[in-house]
C-alpha cells in the first residue's frame, strides 16, 4: 500500500506536537526538581526562634557526611568534642572512642563501618535562627580590665556571635564560615543566622559518679553499672603540683555563680592594676567562672564553665576544672552534693 504524504506544512505542524509532550515533561521535571530543592533547604535551614537549642531534630538518621556532621551527632548523644569546628583533631576523637566504648564497638577513633553502622545523623543538620531585640539587648561592655569587670551589672555576653556560638556549641570561626554573607558588626533585628542544630543532651538520671583523667582531659558521667553516659573535654591546671587527684566529692552545686577577686591569689593581675581589696565580679557567661560552679570538698577547687569554650581541653587552668558553659550545665542538672568525683592521672 502507498504510504500517505503529508503536505510540507502539516508535516512541520505533526513534528512539533510530537515534541510539544516532551517538551512540556522536560518542563514538568525542572520544576519538581527545583521545588525538590527548595523544601531540602527549607527542611536544612528552616527557621527557629530563640531558644532554638531546645528543639530535637525529627527525622530518621542518615550516614554521616563530614567531621562537623561527626560532631554534632556526638554531641547529640552525650559525647561531646567541644566547641564544634568540623575540624578532625584529638578531642573529636577521643570522644569517638569514649562512644565506641559505651556501645561496644571496636575503639578505632574513626568513623569506621561498623560505627557509621550504628552512628547516624538526623536532618535538619543546621536550622537559621532570626535575631531579635531581645537578642541585643542581652550583649554587654567588653571590660577591658578586672577592675572593670567588677563595675559591670552583668558579666553578658559581648557580642551576638559569641552568644550565638555558645548557645549552638560551636567555635566562632565555624559560626562565620557557616555565614559568609554576613557582616557582623551591621546586624539587626530580622537577621537570620545558619548555626548547627544541637538539642540540650539530657544526662540518664541518676548518676553513680563523675571521672576526671588528666592525661585525656576529659570528664565522663558514669550510671549506676559502670557505663558512660556523658562525655566532655575538660582543661586542667597548668603547673602540675595543682593538679588533685584520688576520690572527691560535690560539696556545693551553683547555677549563675558570682566571683571574688582574691588580691591574694591573683597576684599579678593585682600588682597590675593597684588592687589591693577583694571584690565581687557579677554572674552572667562572662563570668570568669562561666555559668556553672560545683564545688569540691578540696577549698577553692571546683568544676566550672568558662568564657572562652572554644579553648577547653586545649588550653590549662589556674588549678580547678574547667568545661565549657553548656558542658557544665548539663552536669549540675544531674550531679547532687556528695557525689563522687574520681580524679585520675
Amino acid at each position: 500500500m502507498a504510504r500517505k504524504k503529508i503536505p510540507v506544512k502539516k508535516r512541520r505542524t505533526a513534528k512539533r506536537a510530537d515534541k510539544a509532550p516532551s517538551k512540556w515533561r522536560w518542563v514538568l521535571l525542572l520544576l519538581l526538581l527545583a521545588a525538590g530543592s527548595a523544601v531540602a533547604w527549607l527542611h536544612h535551614n528552616q527557621v527557629i526562634q530563640w531558644p532554638y537549642w531546645k528543639t530535637a531534630p525529627q527525622q530518621l538518621g542518615r550516614e554521616i557526611q563530614n567531621t562537623a556532621e561527626l560532631q554534632i551527632a556526638l554531641a547529640r548523644s552525650g559525647f561531646s568534642s567541644g566547641s564544634i569546628d568540623g575540624l578532625p583533631g584529638s578531642q573529636t576523637r577521643i570522644a569517638l572512642l569514649a562512644y565506641q566504648r559505651r556501645h561496644q564497638l571496636p575503639e578505632t577513633g574513626t568513623l569506621d563501618p561498623e560505627t557509621a553502622q550504628q552512628l547516624f545523623i538526623q536532618e535538619p543538620v543546621f536550622a537559621q535562627i532570626e535575631l531579635t531585640q531581645n537578642d541585643f539587648n542581652k550583649i554587654g561592655p567588653v571590660p577591658q580590665s578586672w577592675r572593670e569587670r567588677g563595675e559591670l551589672p552583668s558579666m553578658a555576653y559581648n557580642s551576638i556571635l559569641e552568644m550565638v556560638a555558645e548557645h549552638s556549641q560551636s567555635h566562632p570561626d565555624y559560626i562565620t564560615q557557616l555565614n559568609p554573607q554576613l557582616n557582623w558588626n551591621q546586624l539587626q533585628p530580622g537577621t537570620r543566622i545558619v548555626v548547627p542544630l544541637v538539642p540540650d543532651y539530657n544526662i540518664p538520671s541518676p548518676i553513680g559518679y563523675v571521672r576526671i583523667q588528666l592525661s585525656q582531659r576529659t570528664l565522663q558521667a558514669f550510671d549506676n553499672q559502670d557505663r558512660v553516659i556523658f562525655h566532655c573535654p575538660v582543661s586542667i591546671a597548668r603547673n602540675v603540683d595543682k593538679r588533685p587527684s584520688g576520690e572527691l566529692s560535690v560539696k556545693v552545686r551553683v547555677q549563675d555563680p558570682n566571683y571574688t577577686f582574691n588580691p591574694a591569689i591573683l597576684t599579678a593581675a593585682a600588682e597590675r592594676e593597684g588592687i589591693t581589696q577583694k571584690f565581687i565580679i557579677p554572674p552572667g557567661p562572662n563570668n570568669p567562672v562561666g555559668t556553672v560552679w560545683i564545688g569540691l570538698n578540696l577549698p577553692s577547687y571546683g568544676i566550672h564553665g568558662t568564657p572562652v569554650p572554644e579553648k577547653v581541653g586545649r588550653t590549662e587552668s589556674s588549678g580547678c576544672f574547667r568545661l565549657a558553659n553548656w558542658n557544665a550545665e548539663m552536669l549540675l542538672r544531674v550531679i547532687q552534693v556528695g557525689q563522687r568525683v574520681l580524679v585520675e592521672p
